[in-house]
């Protein structure tokens, strides 16, 4: 059964955050995360490793970053090919024989229309060559989030419809609801065959995805509430089991496939697993 086919069948679970994950672990703030893929790889395979064990059906490469645009804050604007390949290889390395799906993760390029035009940026080009790489590697999904901009998230789409027939999962960073609806039908009509939001806490979440009328599976990765920082570390404010209970909400209302974002760890995965075992959801 591929991807979609089981989106039909039952709720899927995803992963949650890795740059946060990174972070909690000592990495510095200020590092390139996704450069970690390659000079760190075992802290990189740990993390995909414990949100499997949590639960996890579908890991995201750690690749949020990791265009040109976004890396060349690190002088690494010219290692996309190989930062990306080598995040999908690790992710599939981890999976194998395990069920589990490997998503590329793309983000956006941290940059306006006008900025990306006043410095000669081709945003699709951009973006072809993150995703091509990501394919190369071995992903099989293609996993856009955290775009505040619908008309980027489009670009970033085409791209990738472009390149591959594979599965696409398209993901906002909220908006007002009536803004989300004509958002969502947008990225529906480039063929996105996932929709929904990430990187709003789970209230906001079950805001916007209540009443919205859309003819394809529906995607929620909340954040783990604002995060406060206590003895030099950020600290996000909803529990694992609050975390598990709101995903509970959003099955409930339709979303088929459920992960997490900013401050979203392994446990929060685990306890929303465990919830749905006692539920006895389709899983």
């Amino acid at each position: 059964m591929d991807f979609l086919d089981e989106l039909q069948q039952r709720v899927l679970l995803g992963d949650g955050a890795m740059g946060t994950e990174l972070l909690s672990l000592g990495v510095p703030p200020g590092r390139c995360l996704e450069e970690l893929c390659v000079s760190d790889a075992d802290l990189v395979r740990g993390i995909h490793e414990r949100y499997i064990e949590a639960g996890s059906r579908l890991i995201e490469t750690n690749s949020f970053g990791a265009n040109a645009v976004r890396l060349a804050q690190y002088g690494c604007e010219h290692r996309v090919s190989e930062i990306n390949w080598t995040a999908a290889q690790l992710a599939k390395d981890v999976a194998k024989g395990k069920g589990v799906y490997v998503a590329g993760c793309v983000g956006p390029l941290g940059i306006t229309a006008e900025e990306a035009a006043a410095r000669g940026i081709d945003r699709h080009e951009v973006f072809t060559d993150q995703i091509g790489a990501l394919l190369d590697g071995g992903c099989q999904i293609i996993f856009l989030e955290t775009f505040l901009d619908v008309g980027e998230l489009i670009i970033a789409l085409e791209a990738k419809q472009a390149l591959h027939h594979c599965p696409a999962v398209a993901l906002l960073a909220g908006n007002d609801p009536a803004e989300f609806q004509a958002s969502v039908a947008r990225l529906r009509a480039a063929d996105a065959d996932v929709v929904g939001v990430n990187c709003v806490d789970g209230s906001h979440a079950l805001h916007l995805l209540e009443r919205l009328e859309v003819d394809a599976p529906l995607a929620a990765f909340p954040s783990a509430g604002l995060p406060q920082t206590h003895d030099q570390q950020l600290a996000y404010p909803t529990s694992p089991e609050t975390f598990a209970a709101t995903a509970l909400v959003l099955a409930d209302r339709g979303v088929r496939l459920l992960g997490g974002c900013c401050g979203v760890g392994p446990k929060h995965i685990a306890a929303m697993a465990a919830a749905f075992r006692e539920t006895a959801t389709p899983r």
